[in-house]
């Protein structure tokens, strides 16, 4: 395999999770690596298209429809490694971009995981489910360790995992510490134990650690690497925005009797539950795993070591670049 993966197509370059991504590519924090990266749109995209800025090393691609292997393939010709970062309905085309980039001689995927899958036991059954939300990436990756061209050794895989992103200003209520502006009082939903401790992830740590491992392909090849930013409980997040912020945080506990009865029906939740992009039961079962002690992983399946030069952003920090700036000019 060759040193660097230097010819990159992205998929979701205009999205939270792909924008960091292509920004990370273009200023990686790894020496020496400058990769092209070829950005891919449907032609419907077209304010999408307009979101991603230029750049000498950026090319935007349009193609008809995600679906369409044969229009895939002959844009993919020379690419070295696909990286996705599509999310909701979009991640089916998964299925077509992974067939094309092997006919196409791509010799490294990576889909668009970036989680942490957890099984949901509801009180009183025998077994289990997984959410539709990881279920759909799950699947994927099910068929595409397997895929033809993987198993033959023509491509490779890479998984990246990672703990809970913490920075999404789009979330106001279940991540209301990235708020863009500074309220009266925070209002930070605690479910289960707020002492017991969770994996965390700040995007644009993630993004770079993608960055790195494209630019060492050897280290990571047919692997599933994790990456966590940061390891502490949600009481110490609401202490730690208060320290940052000097304005009081308001625990909206709830139990996981509680969490458990919002999960089997959603409609039920409170109304501020559902002011997000995801659906209320996906929520209560990420941060009810997290109240339970469950959302971690054990330090051997976590793989920051691999990269040192990506740095790790406490939630402290984050919190003292945003909040506690904020609250200073204020």
């Amino acid at each position: 395999m060759t040193k660097t993966l230097e010819h990159i197509a992205l998929f979701g370059s205009s999205g939270q999770i792909g924008g960091a991504i292509l920004n990370a590519l273009l200023a990686p924090a790894v020496p020496n690596y400058s990769p092209k990266i070829r950005c891919f749109f449907q032609s419907s995209d077209e304010g999408k298209v307009d979101a991603v800025q230029d750049d000498d090393r950026i090319e935007k691609v349009k193609v008809a429809d995600f679906k369409d292997v044969g229009q895939l393939k002959q844009k993919l010709e020379g690419v070295d490694a696909v990286v996705v970062a599509l999310n909701g309905p979009a991640l089916e085309a998964q299925y077509s971009i992974l067939d094309a980039a092997a006919e196409a001689g791509v010799k490294r995927f990576i889909p668009s995981e970036f989680g942490h899958h957890h099984l949901y036991r509801a009180p009183g059954d025998d077994g289990a489910r997984m959410h539709p939300y990881w279920d759909v990436k799950n699947r994927f990756n099910e068929r595409m360790v397997l895929h033809p061209a993987v198993l033959s050794g023509k491509m490779t895989y890479t998984i990246v995992g990672t703990g809970d992103f913490y920075d999404q200003p789009r979330e106001t209520y279940w991540c209301a510490h990235a708020n863009p502006d500074i309220p009266e009082e925070y209002v930070m939903p605690v479910i289960g134990d707020p002492d017991a401790k969770a994996d965390f992830t700040k995007i644009t740590d993630m993004a770079q650690y993608v960055a790195a491992l494209l630019s060492r392909p050897s280290t990571s090849a047919n692997a599933t690497l994790n990456f966590v930013s940061d390891t502490l409980s949600q009481r110490e997040m609401a202490d730690l925005l208060h320290s940052a912020s000097g304005k009081p945080v308001d625990l909206d506990f709830v139990s996981e009797e509680q969490a458990h009865e919002y999960i089997a029906n959603p409609d039920s939740a409170p109304e501020r539950a559902k002011q997000s992009a995801f659906a209320a039961d996906f929520w209560y079962i990420v941060k009810l795993t997290q109240g339970m002690g469950l959302f971690r992983r054990h330090p051997s399946e976590v793989h920051n070591d691999l990269y040192p030069e990506v740095h790790a952003t406490l939630f402290s920090e984050y919190l003292a670049f945003t909040v506690g700036k904020k609250a200073m000019s204020a």
